[in-house]
């Protein structure tokens, strides 16, 4: 893969990553941050990289949630809440009928822990395979599957 091709696939990625790395801080300013400062550092060591292990998106989002992490630990937990998800609904009554949904949605997702978000993020919102989430999580694909599934259970 070329150096054009790579930023520009890193491009395609950044909204997937802002959308994870949002609700695992729930800042929209750290995550454009820990965003940014995950493509800059894979823009200046494309070679840590290796396409033979794997794609390139569960790797970016390993790193992208690799780096909010870093930032967790540095702030307390408390300080963590969820925003809203901005819609982009025309009809008035359908965007009333998402705004409800989304308010619900996101006390709901407050309510799990970072783990618990992330993967459900990582599955229901940026619909990742098992296998790439056991692979941006460092876990196995049977841990994601149970993991998946306590977590939509804590979610309902």
């Amino acid at each position: 893969m070329d150096k054009q091709q790579f930023q520009q696939e890193l491009v395609a990625l950044c909204d997937g990553a802002h959308v994870l790395a949002m609700q695992i801080l729930g800042k929209r300013e750290d995550a454009l941050d820990v965003v940014q400062d995950a493509i800059t550092s894979t823009l200046t060591r494309p070679e840590a990289y290796q396409a033979e292990k794997g794609p390139l998106k569960p790797w970016f989002l390993r790193v992208v949630r690799n780096r909010c992490i870093d930032l967790l630990r540095q702030i307390h937990p408390s300080d963590v809440s969820v925003e809203e998800l901005q819609d982009n609904a025309a009809n008035p009554e359908q965007t009333l009928a998402l705004a409800q949904f989304d308010d619900i949605l996101k006390h709901a997702l407050e309510e799990l822990t970072v783990d618990q978000r992330q993967i459900v993020v990582l599955r229901d919102y940026l619909n990742l395979s098992y296998a790439e989430i056991a692979d941006v999580l460092d876990i196995t694909s049977g841990t994601v599957m149970s993991r998946l599934h306590r977590s939509r259970l804590a979610l309902k």
